[in-house]
């Protein structure tokens, strides 16, 4: 049989050792034929490895190659199996694949459970045929999909369903003895025939729950809760998922995939699968779901059932995510766990379960008398024990599997005390019948253990204490200097003599290997070691594991804080705390973030280390109150000279100043802002990469506002060069396009982005960018459409709610839907005075009155020079152009407007005039000098000089239309038709130009626009 279903492909024939396939053009072409069913035409087979080649050179190349794998075949003794036709071939070899599709075919549920094709081909390439090599991703993507296909078919039917209601009606057969689990027939049927979303095993430690899980399925991933290891969440998921990365890799390679968008959700947990990519910044609100979403995405690309180990031992986050499961239906799972160990909250959470007939409960008792003896026939030779001493191991065992095991691996006499030998061993036999499970265990262990040599019985205490598997290199202690040679690689012998020590400690059945590790075979074994160490060698196997821990790519922190605390180290637990918490952070857990590191901030004796953890305190409500960050930080450049170290003391200065000029740049405070900037700036070239991107982000921002264009650019290029991959490069490009005044060019730069990374949109505020480009262009529906996205990806985050609420309310007031504007710059209002963002709250008073003035409602009028006089000094303290230019042409409207009492425009307004030239000396927005222009319009129309009124509105339209904004080129117009009609002009152009304003307001939803050049075109 040719074997496909394995990462080594080989020609296997009973009784002789496997033949590898070998990694060959002749032995590729054997394996395409082999997956065919029937007839494969020449071409076909062609194309795969030789797709660019002319049709008549890829045929030559096929025939020669056919030719070399007959002597393959041969060399099997199939030198009739390759079929050959003028135009096609069929290769007739027996392979795995058959009984995969026979129970794809006959939805066999128990052969679907062995028969799993994730091991196809996953390293099997040649080089230089990129064709073979899609060929295999698309073979093995086909093949998942249609077992798992075929395993959702043939699962029990779920309850409550006509099905089901019949089978429960009909007789029923009795179950199967199966012969590898005697006693076990009624728990194996329920098993494979229960319908239940969820399952759970109920028994006491060794009597049989794992091995029932696994003889049923063998294949199935397994979450495997461990005792005291619970505090990062997800752990077991991710456990589990790590050896399934060449499955995820290849389905998130598919643009189709359900698992694709959620990849870079999936990448904060597992970063292997996007390698030295940034991943967008996180979304506290969003980040927990999506990433419970993608990790059920995840396993639903792997199996169709999820198996879960001691239950008891998981997780919240894990155990919450398997509740969420059972109660969609989407992926079933089967658990064990220990009744005694049950917490409160786990045990309302399935009785929540069990109460909507979404879980079912299935007891493992003890093993009867005759079931052990059969088992014990099956595991030993027939004679090994006779009847009597069957019943003692029953009742030294009571039953129990795994204690029967022990105590015949530990040689304790199991005939009558009286006709022992060993007067102490019959004691200790008698001695364990009369005690506990977990005592009896103890005392049979401490027999196994007595008999090992101390390399070995090192081993079983370290896994003891490491809990989780672990390598040899972890267990073993480090080598000394004297058991490396000179290129720092350990002495032969001395490895030889540790791996001996593993294999007896394996043979003793204490350790088991998992994969390339090793782990205490039952958690009987690891509970009764490790709770009989004394303190100094408990202490120091603990610093051992976290040494070794520490070392590992994406190592769990809390873990290695546990150890540290178990090795008697607080102050080294608390700062794997602090990391810990970041991963909490990475994973949504954020307020499990803050409580650790208000621990880390509390109880470090490290200035650095407590000043770290501050700061991220601070980090996590900089936006929520920009007031209360405003303060923490400053708290924060206080402590700074309590860390004596000059490297670190810079490194969180960097952070904190870049913290605070963002915090004073959505507070509007700009003088603030550029105060701290001019600090950072310094401290730029001292400071590492990561806080060093982040630095430069935050001046880009400032750049941006000032505005300083060239100098944004400058610093995107800077940011390029530390971060030539980061998606928000495109982010800063568009922003920067539309300070400088290019709508379109910075709508392309963020398009580019949304097309590329949309994953991106819960980390970077996109969307919310992309509506405003889009409003300025005149595209008002896609603007609705665009920002009314941004508002549901960062609902409940106030900092970007508040500023979509901005971007809603000016579409509605463009758009002429004044209800509308009123009730979103509402909302928007109230968010930013409640995160004190006296930048925003200035923003939706400036906005909300041209909302009203758009009105043209005297009480309107009236709410709008309350909002431009309460704006007026906000907008003044930071002095941004495009809210200056905004605000000051308002207030030229609202005191040109018909009824508005007459005052001295000149004195009123000299101010707001002075501040708008210096706006426009200091930015080349379009928008600004469109308004400035505007305002001289007005002001000239209002003073009797409608030539100057004409030029400066043929300004204001030149200007727009360069760039693009139809708004402010209709807005033109019809002050160019009042400045012509007030010189005089022919009826007939004005009509034509009134004609041209109504078209190009209509054309682009401008309903007010288009409303006032109507009534224009009804005087004329």
């Amino acid at each position: 049989m040719l074997r496909l279903l394995h990462d080594d492909p080989a020609w296997l024939v009973p009784g002789q050792p496997a033949r590898p396939l070998p990694l060959t053009l002749p032995a590729a072409l054997l394996l395409v034929l082999a997956t065919q069913p029937g007839w494969m035409s020449r071409e076909r087979l062609a194309l795969v490895f030789w797709p660019d080649a002319a049709p008549a050179d890829a045929l030559h190349h096929l025939r020669i190659n056919l030719h070399r794998a007959k002597r393959l075949l041969a060399d099997w003794g199939q030198d009739s199996a390759l079929q050959t036709e003028r135009a096609r071939l069929r290769l007739d070899l027996p392979t795995d694949l058959d009984p995969l599709r026979q129970a794809q075919q006959q939805g066999d549920a128990a052969a679907l459970a062995r028969l799993q094709p994730e091991r196809w081909l996953p390293l099997w390439r040649l080089p230089g045929y990129g064709g073979f090599g899609q060929w295999c991703d698309e073979q093995a993507a086909q093949l998942q999909a249609d077992w798992l296909a075929a395993s959702a078919k043939a699962r029990p039917v779920a309850p409550g369903s006509p099905a089901v209601a019949a089978s429960a009606a009909a007789p029923q057969a009795a179950p199967q003895a199966d012969a590898s689990l005697p006693g076990r027939a009624a728990q194996l049927h329920r098993l494979r025939a229960s319908p239940s979303p969820a399952l759970l095993l109920l028994g006491e430690p060794g009597v049989g729950k794992t091995t029932l899980l696994r003889q049923v399925w063998p294949q199935a991933p397994c979450l495997q809760g461990l005792e005291g290891l619970q505090a990062m969440p997800y752990r077991p998921l991710l456990d589990a998922l790590r050896p399934h990365i060449p499955l995820l890799e290849r389905a998130l390679r598919q643009g189709s995939h359900p698992l694709r968008p959620y990849r870079l959700d999936l990448a904060r947990v597992l970063p292997e699968l996007a390698p030295d990519e940034a991943l967008p910044p996180l979304d506290a609100l969003t980040a927990q779901t999506r990433l419970a979403e993608a990790l059920i995405r995840a396993f639903e690309a792997i199996t169709p059932l999820l198996l879960v180990d001691d239950l008891q031992w998981c997780d919240a986050a894990t155990v919450d995510w398997l509740l969420m499961l059972a109660h969609g239906g989407r992926l079933r799972w089967r658990a064990a766990a220990r009744p005694h160990e049950i917490g409160p909250s786990l045990a309302q959470a399935l009785d929540g379960l069990r109460a909507a007939v979404r879980l079912e409960d299935l007891a493992v008792p003890p093993l009867a008398p005759e079931a052990l003896a059969e088992a014990c026939r099956g595991r030993w030779d027939a004679g090994a024990l006779d009847a009597g001493q069957l019943a003692r191991l029953h009742a030294l065992s009571g039953g129990n599997p795994f204690l029967a095991g022990q105590l015949v691996a530990a040689g304790l006499p199991l005939a009558d005390a009286a006709d022992a030998a060993d007067a102490a061993d019959a004691a200790a036999a008698t001695d364990v019948l009369a005690t506990a499970l977990p005592e009896r265990v103890h005392q049979v262990l401490q027999h196994q253990l007595r008999r090992l040599a101390p390399a070995a019985r090192h081993l079983v205490e370290a896994a003891a204490v490491a809990v989780q598997p672990l390598p040899l290199a972890a267990l073993r202690p480090p080598a000394t200097a004297a058991q490396r040679g000179a290129d720092g690689r350990c002495d032969p012998a001395w490895a030889a003599a540790w791996d001996q020590a593993a294999r007896q400690a394996v043979d003793a059945g204490l350790l088991r290997r998992d994969g390339d590790a090793l782990a205490c075979r039952h958690d009987l074994i690891r509970q009764s070691v490790a709770a009989h160490l004394d303190d100094a060698p408990r202490a120091a196997l603990h610093r051992q594991a976290a040494l070794w821990l520490a070392e590992q790519p994406e190592a769990d922190a809390l873990t290695i804080a546990l150890h540290w605390q178990a090795a008697g180290e607080p102050q080294t637990a608390l700062a794997w705390r602090h990391r810990g918490a970041e991963q909490l952070k990475a994973r949504g857990g954020f307020e499990a973030a803050r409580a650790l590191w208000q621990q880390v901030a509390d109880d470090s004796v490290d200035a650095a280390q407590a000043l770290r953890a501050r700061l991220e305190l601070a980090a996590l409500d900089l936006f929520d109150d920009l007031a209360k960050g405003h303060r923490a930080l400053q708290a924060l450049l206080a402590q700074l000279p309590a860390v004596a170290d000059a490297a670190q003391r810079l490194q969180i200065e960097g952070r904190v100043r870049s913290a605070l000029v963002d915090n004073r740049v959505f507070s509007g405070d700009l003088p603030g802002a550029r105060e701290q900037a001019r600090v950072l700036r310094g401290l730029l070239p001292t400071l590492p990469v990561r806080e060093r991107i982040d630095a430069v982000e935050v001046l880009i921002e400032l750049a941006m506002r000032e505005p300083d264009i060239p100098g944004a650019w400058a610093l995107l290029a800077r940011l390029r060069e530390d971060a030539p991959r980061r998606p928000a490069l495109l982010s800063w490009e568009g922003q920067i396009h539309w300070f400088g005044g290019q709508a379109q060019a910075a709508h392309d730069a963020l398009a580019r982005l949304l097309d590329r990374h949309p994953e991106y949109c819960r980390g970077l505020t996109i969307e919310n960018d992309l509506a405003v480009m889009l409003q300025a262009l005149g595209r008002l529906d896609e603007a609705e459409a665009m920002v009314r996205r941004s508002l549901d990806s960062w609902r409940g985050v106030p900092h970007t709610e508040a500023l979509s609420l901005l971007v809603l309310g000016s579409i509605h007031t463009s758009a002429g839907r004044h209800a509308a504007a009123r009730q979103a710059l509402q909302q928007s209002l109230a968010l930013a005075r409640a995160q004190a963002s006296a930048a925003f709250e200035a923003e939706a008073l400036v906005r909300l009155a041209r909302s009203l003035l758009r009105e043209a409602d005297p009480a309107g009028a009236l709410s709008a020079a309350d909002a431009l006089a309460a704006a007026a000094p906000l907008v003044a303290h930071g002095a941004e152009p495009m809210r200056v230019s905004q605000l000051v042409l308002l207030r030229v409207l609202l005191q040109l407007r018909p009824g508005a009492p007459a005052t001295d425009l000149a004195a009123d307004l000299a101010a707001d005039l002075q501040g708008l030239d210096a706006a426009v000396a200091r930015s080349p927005h379009p928008l600004v000098h469109t308004r400035a222009w505007r305002v001289r319009g007005e002001l000239a129309l209002a003073g009797g000089d409608a030539a100057a009124a004409e030029a400066a509105a043929l300004r204001q339209a030149e200007l727009a239309s360069e760039a693009g904004l139809p708004e402010p080129r209709v807005e033109a117009w019809l002050l160019l038709l009042r400045a012509r009609q007030a010189q005089g002009a022919d009826a007939t152009a004005l009509w034509a130009l009134a004609r041209q304003a109504e078209a190009l307001a209509r054309a682009h939803g401008l309903v007010d626009l288009a409303a006032d050049a109507a009534a224009w075109l009804g005087e004329a």
